[in-house]
């Protein structure tokens, strides 16, 4: 099954690591074939446009991006391209993405599949990119893809079922509050998808500077709702009234609704609830990693 909710950015020319290294979030140096990264990318005052993940196949890298999203940030990529030799392109090929827990299937069609997160596997006609213990994600040209599907190991995923596994990853793939947050408010820091250590690039003064001074007064945290999903850019409110956050992401579940929101540290161990007459209360769950000067208030999943 194809995953319509995703599309691919395809980078390539002779300055296509020298131009990626110059733009994204991420230090692009160690992807490698057998290794891919996730990513983000600011505009000038830090705040991130769009995040997702970036592996190498086929002389070209290549950017997850949401489908939604994928001409306005390939045309705006364009703009910072000037004289150096780059290409990008929407990719004509087709995502798919399967849960197929680590180990469970060693190879497809003779190859094998990658096991540690981010690791990458790929043939002529395909290419593996392993999120996390649980997922894998497919790229092939579309002259392939009629015939994986029927090969694909794991469990199809569709785009609610993947937008749940962002959740409960803990990564923000935002399709929409584009250039609202700097990543340390997503997570995207904490989420292996930016590097301190690198050179320059757009927004960097900004997001560097708000590291050495630990002023930062929100981060991403998940929660339940026993009701329907909430849609990006709701508030959120404190027991104490008034908003204290917003959703970035949200994904149906068998009980109701999972959501990742940017909510201020202050507020952040309370009670929320997802509606200012504070009658439908959130329950916060946990995030695959450590949130720094988050006080300790979660719930197991």
């Amino acid at each position: 099954m194809p995953l319509h909710a995703l599309q691919l950015l395809r980078i390539a020319g002779s300055d296509r690591a020298a131009f990626l290294q110059a733009q994204l979030t991420q230090d692009i140096r160690p992807v490698s074939a057998g290794h891919g990264s996730r990513y983000a990318w600011a505009d000038a005052q830090g705040r991130v446009l769009v995040a997702g993940e970036v592996f190498t196949w086929s002389e070209a890298f290549w950017l997850t991006v949401p489908a939604i999203l994928a001409e306005s940030i390939a045309r705006r990529l364009r703009l910072f391209v000037l004289r150096s030799q780059v290409t990008i392109d929407i990719a004509g090929g087709i995502l798919a993405g399967r849960f197929v827990p680590a180990g469970a299937v060693a190879d497809l069609q003779g190859s094998a599949l990658p096991r540690q997160p981010l690791g990458c596997a790929a043939t002529e006609h395909w290419h593996a990119l392993r999120l996390d213990a649980e997922r894998l994600l497919f790229a092939a040209a579309p002259a392939a893809m009629p015939e994986l599907p029927a090969t694909l190991p794991g469990t199809a995923a569709d785009a609610g079922g993947w937008a749940l596994a962002d959740i409960r990853a803990g990564f923000a793939r935002l399709d929409s509050a584009t250039g609202v947050y700097i990543p340390q408010m997503l997570n995207l820091d904490l989420a292996g998808a930016v590097s301190f250590d690198k050179g320059c690039y757009p927004g960097q003064e900004i997001i560097t500077r708000t590291r050495h001074l630990g002023r930062l007064k929100r981060r991403l945290f998940r929660y339940a709702s026993g009701m329907p999903p909430m849609a990006p850019g709701d508030p959120l409110f404190a027991a104490a009234g008034g908003e204290c956050g917003a959703v970035v992401l949200a994904a149906a579940t068998a009980t109701g609704s999972e959501i990742l929101a940017v909510v201020r540290l202050d507020a952040a161990a309370g009670t929320l609830f997802a509606d200012a007459a504070l009658r439908r209360p959130l329950r916060q769950l946990d995030l695959p990693y450590a949130v720094p000067g988050a006080i300790p208030g979660t719930t197991p999943a």
